[in-house]
């Protein structure tokens, strides 16, 4: 690899990272929380809460009528991240009336291709986008690629020695499958759970 291909790969990993550090929710029609995993007990993973705790906190500010929550079942665990969502959203005072789901998804552009289906099924057509900071870049441009209107927002905003050294990990992650979407899609290869 050149030195120029590094330097440009460093520059797009800080404006992932940096392009995440701003919130961008405004009024909309739906607030989606991006599913992040659940633990064996079908608890929804500490990334997963602080998602799904932020989109509570957007729901009670009044930000949207509604929160979606995307994401199927991951390995070996009882509950779907919807329905992790869903539980903790509950727990947390939002009513039943107002939280829809989607159980389909196990990728992040399946979490776009399937919330589309439910926004369209409502009549939504404005969303906030819940996820981690690190992942909100490549969230918003695979729910853009949909037609769906998001203003994103992240949910982890925090500074600290494990953080840097995990915040390095994600967005290199991110640069990864970013990477990957842009080839598969040259290539016209289908969604992908990857």
């Amino acid at each position: 690899m050149s030195l120029l291909t590094f330097v440009l790969l460093f520059i797009f990993a800080l404006y992932i990272y940096h392009y995440g550090q701003t919130d961008r929710a405004a009024p909309a029609d739906v607030i989606i929380v991006l599913g992040a995993g659940t633990r064996p007990s079908g608890a929804p993973s500490p990334s997963h809460k602080r998602r799904i705790e932020h989109a509570a906190a957007l729901y009670q500010k009044g930000i949207a009528p509604y929160v979606l929550c995307t994401g199927g079942v991951t390995a070996n665990h009882p509950n779907s991240e919807a329905e992790a969502c869903v539980q903790t959203l509950q727990g947390m005072g939002v009513p039943a009336s107002a939280i829809l789901r989607e159980d389909n998804s196990r990728s992040t552009e399946e979490n776009a291709l399937e919330a589309q289906k439910v926004m369209l099924t409502h009549n939504l057509q404005t969303a906030v986008l819940v996820s981690d900071n690190y992942h909100l870049w490549r969230a918003e441009m695979l729910f853009r690629v949909r037609g769906i209107t998001v203003y994103p927002s992240p949910a982890q905003v925090t500074t600290g020695t494990l953080y840097w050294r995990t915040a390095v990990q994600n967005t290199f992650r991110e640069l990864v499958a970013t990477g990957w979407y842009f080839f598969k899609s040259l290539l016209g290869l289908p969604v992908t759970d990857l």
